[in-house]
């Protein structure tokens, strides 16, 4: 009997130095959206075959005393890290870099600083590095300048970690008033109001938005779309058209989407005569997505054939096809495009395998046994393996 360790999790800190604790697992398994991890957890790994899968993967050689800080920390002068090796998975502010000078090495998602205070002479980071204005005020998110903006801020300048949105010409005037500026990531403004209020800014890049459009971000369509925003919209992120929603694009004039259009293909002709978009995805027939686990069967699919419907399947999870499903049934099948897994009856593959666009994990038949996940029942292959399965958003060793 093996003993099987499948670890899945947004974000995967191997940092335990007691990495021998492992040897108990015939098998391992990590599948993490990020993993980090120390040079001695990571070589143990490798010398037992360890299967690692990550969308970044971050190995780092970790002396002396291992010390973990929050995200947000402050480094200031009355600390002292002699002889330590920091680590933190946030943001490090540090105000002074003397309190960093005995270190061993500091990893980091992001390190700010004022702009003089010189890191260079830091040993070891592992981070990226921004430097801010001295006496600028910092605020670490997106900033929209509103009515009561010029009551709330205080500061003279505003350093934006972040997108600035200013589209309020009455804010902006008050804010110029009081002679307030910002520095920012990127700045959103409508064309005329960034010639009159230009000075009042400086940014790594812009966004014009037409005088003439209403700006929203991430918007499904429906009918109240073009009565709560007029005919004229630019929208700052994804639109989502169903299948049964795309009659109200003759609500509008100009649409803008700086992002992804998701509609169906008999939507296309209709969206283009009025709208333009970064980047399209059509689907056939109805959008169904699946975020964690879901079953479809025989009667289901037969109603959708009745009704002469079709689905495009969007699988973030797990899909499984109950036993009743005939190869037939898959005619109410578009196309199926899976993050995850699929489980679906033997006889149904052919039909199926030739409907999957895009798949980033796995199809087994239903029934089958897994050495190294979750099946359709409770788990698959448990009466061969002793299997441990941790499912977590943070998984730390």
């Amino acid at each position: 009997m093996k003993k099987i360790l499948n670890i899945n999790a947004g974000k995967a800190l191997l940092l335990n130095e007691q990495a021998d604790a492992l040897s108990v697992f015939d098998t391992i398994s990590i599948n993490a959206g990020s993993v980090i991890a120390s040079r001695k957890v990571y070589d143990k790994l490798i010398s037992m075959g360890a299967s690692i899968n990550g969308g970044n993967m971050s190995i780092i050689d970790i002396s002396g005393n291992l010390v973990e800080l929050p995200g947000n920390t402050v480094i200031t002068q009355d600390m002292n890290f002699d002889g330590c090796f920091i680590f933190c998975t946030g943001w490090l502010f540090i105000e002074d870099a003397n309190a960093l000078a005995g270190i061993s090495g500091l990893f980091a998602n992001m390190v700010f600083h004022p702009e003089t205070i010189d890191l260079s002479a830091v040993k070891g980071i592992t981070a990226t590095c921004k430097a801010y204005p001295d006496n600028a005020e910092r605020y670490m998110d997106d900033m929209t300048l509103g009515i009561e903006s010029h009551i709330i801020l205080k500061s003279a300048q505003y350093w934006v970690y972040g997108d600035v949105t200013a589209l309020d010409g009455g804010a902006l005037g008050k804010l110029r008033d009081k002679n307030i500026t910002f520095q920012c990531k990127k700045l959103i403004i409508h064309t005329g109001l960034y010639e009159k209020y230009r000075e009042m800014f400086i940014a790594e890049s812009y966004l014009f938005i037409p005088d003439d459009h209403v700006f929203t971000e991430d918007i499904t369509l429906d009918a109240a779309t073009s009565v709560l925003y007029g005919d004229k919209l630019y929208v700052y992120g994804d639109m989502l058209i169903h299948h049964d929603q795309a009659k109200h694009l003759s609500g509008f004039t100009s649409i803008v989407v700086d992002g992804t259009v998701t509609m169906p293909i008999s939507a296309a002709r209709d969206f283009k005569a009025c709208g333009k978009a970064n980047d399209y995805e059509l689907f056939e027939g109805m959008l169904m997505s699946i975020n964690g686990k879901e079953t479809i069967g025989h009667e289901q699919l037969q109603a959708a054939i009745r009704m002469g419907l079709t689905y495009t399947l969007k699988v973030n999870g797990k899909l499984t096809f109950l036993e009743d499903v005939t190869p037939e049934d898959i005619d109410a099948i578009a196309a199926v495009y899976c993050n995850g897994a699929i489980y679906a009856p033997g006889s149904t593959r052919g039909a199926l395998d030739v409907k999957i666009k895009e798949m980033n994990g796995k199809i087994e038949n239903l029934g089958a046994k897994s050495d190294d996940s979750e099946g359709p029942e409770d788990e698959a292959g448990q009466d061969d393996n002793q299997c441990t399965n941790i499912n977590a958003g943070l998984y730390r060793l």
